[in-house]
């Protein structure tokens, strides 16, 4: 009997270790941030299906990122847009690929979607943050994980704030 109160007990207790062995290894974690800046940046539209502004139009884009002192590294990308121009919401919603290249083969590969207002669409929505992830990277940030917040100022500059989980 006492063998069978045994397994009982061990089964619930070995889960209860597990999960708190998980969330205290999470809670190690370290996060590493990279905040940066981005001048307007250069923006192409390639105009495919309906003319106009429109759903699988492909946006091409690039810019130059800096910190308060020096120019830090560059970013391109391109972002194929998905209309929901007639929806009531008034966006479109984007899906984007960006590279953070920080030179010396260190890049950091961002992928996810965004949202624009539909009737300019190539830019995202001022002061709204966008959130993407971060899918990976070269060099020092070989297999890099975590996320990538974006902002749209006022003057059309942008402001990032990677986070990279160690």
């Amino acid at each position: 009997m006492m063998k069978n109160t045994m397994k009982k007990l061990f089964l619930p207790l070995l889960v209860f270790i597990l999960i708190i062995g998980c969330n205290q290894q999470e809670k190690n974690n370290k996060i590493t941030t990279i905040k940066c800046h981005q001048e307007i940046p250069e923006i192409s539209i390639v105009d495919l299906g309906t003319e106009g502004l429109s759903h699988g139009d492909f946006h091409c884009f690039n810019g130059i990122l800096t910190d308060d002192k020096a120019i830090i590294g560059k970013l391109f990308g391109c972002r194929t847009t998905a209309d929901f121009s007639n929806s009531t919401e008034g966006f479109q919603l984007g899906l984007n690929h960006i590279v953070f290249d920080f030179g010396d083969s260190n890049t950091i590969i961002i992928g996810g979607g965004t949202e624009s207002p539909s009737l300019t669409g190539a830019e995202f929505i001022k002061i709204k943050p966008q959130i993407r992830g971060v899918i990976g990277g070269t060099g020092k940030y070989m297999g890099a994980r975590g996320q990538l917040t974006t902002i749209r100022n006022d003057d059309g500059s942008y402001e990032h704030l990677i986070e990279i989980i160690d």
